[in-house]
């Protein structure tokens, strides 16, 4: 099943790729760069989560990385 959700992802993001392949084709190389960063760091994440579900997700690592602050704040 894991292989499955794989598969389906990858070809999301090919299907993405193709779609905007003309369009990138015309822009800069940074604009190349930078789409193909957030994709592919997209795609990983997405297999990551497949992978092992339980990770925790973008909320709780910033109430790790902000609670020192609320707490010298006393915010609650």
């Amino acid at each position: 099943m894991k292989w499955g959700a794989i598969l389906g992802i990858s070809l999301i993001v090919g299907l993405l790729i193709a779609m905007e392949w003309n369009t990138l084709c015309r822009s800069s190389w940074k604009t190349r760069v930078a789409y193909a960063v957030l994709v592919l760091t997209g795609w990983f994440i997405a297999i990551l989560l497949v992978h092992n579900p339980d990770l925790p997700g973008m909320t709780q690592v910033l109430e790790v990385i902000y609670k020192p602050i609320t707490t010298f704040l006393k915010i609650n």
